[in-house]
């Protein structure tokens, strides 16, 4: 009888052992599991994270791309359009002066006339570039406007800073020709020049016709000049609007 408990009790040791041994590899096997789990979720999100990362700066690349213009390499009339919009609502919120200014490169038909479209466009590149290097301030920009057009954009600039700026370009083109090749060229400019706090009722519209105005009275009175516009202009197209 002794011998019959001596076994059995040997034989509960070692189910016990057996049992003990079993549920310790199981634990180590979940926590194996476990850790090689989380190690995955892990790099799979750091996968998700990198992916994330370049399609978001892919995405930026992108909309810069697509607010640059493809020929001068500086901002665009689409971006003008939206960038103007923007400073005028800053203008109306903090009370500051927003300057523009509109630059035209005189006689440029001729230029293409004579030399060519591929001259023309190396004009166009070169005094963009010129116009890009004058601006001191990361809060100023230039746009190419439209054709041989460009504009200046100057946040918390009064007229005389805008003046002053105009001067230094337009001067610093007309005393240094541009040189394409072996062709040296001489180009002149003519700038329109308006500032102003923006309030309620000034639109998008009325600043670039206060500015275009002045542009237009410096070609009138015989370009390579730069005009000023002392207040705001309707535009044509609103006082058509008005008189129907």
């Amino acid at each position: 009888m002794s011998s019959l408990l001596w076994l059995a009790a040997g034989a509960l040791t070692g189910a016990l052992l057996t049992a003990l041994v079993m549920a310790w590899q199981w634990r180590r096997w979940q926590r194996q599991h476990s850790e090689q789990l989380e190690s995955r979720i892990q790099s799979h999100n750091l996968e998700l994270q990198i992916a994330l990362d370049e399609l978001a700066e892919k995405n930026r690349l992108l909309e810069q791309q697509n607010m640059l213009d493809t020929l001068s390499g500086i901002y665009n009339r689409a971006c003008f359009d939206k960038r103007l919009t923007s400073e005028l609502k800053r203008s109306r919120r903090e009370k500051t002066t927003l300057g523009l200014v509109l630059v035209d490169i005189d006689h440029f038909k001729k230029i293409n006339d004579t030399y060519g479209h591929l001259i023309g466009d190396a004009a166009i590149q070169q005094i963009a570039a010129a116009l890009a290097a004058s601006l001191k301030r990361s809060s100023d920009a230039v746009f190419r406007y439209g054709g041989e057009e460009f504009a200046l954009l100057l946040p918390n600039t009064e007229l005389a800073g805008c003046i002053e700026l105009a001067e230094y370009v337009r001067q610093t083109i007309s005393n240094t020709p541009i040189q394409i090749g072996s062709l040296s060229l001489s180009v002149t400019l003519s700038a329109g020049c308006y500032a102003a706090v923006a309030d309620a009722s000034t639109s998008s519209n009325n600043y670039i016709a206060a500015a275009d105005s002045a542009l237009y009275q410096a070609k009138h009175l015989g370009r390579n000049r730069t005009a000023s516009a002392s207040a705001i202009v309707t535009p044509l197209i609103q006082e058509s609007a008005n008189e129907s």
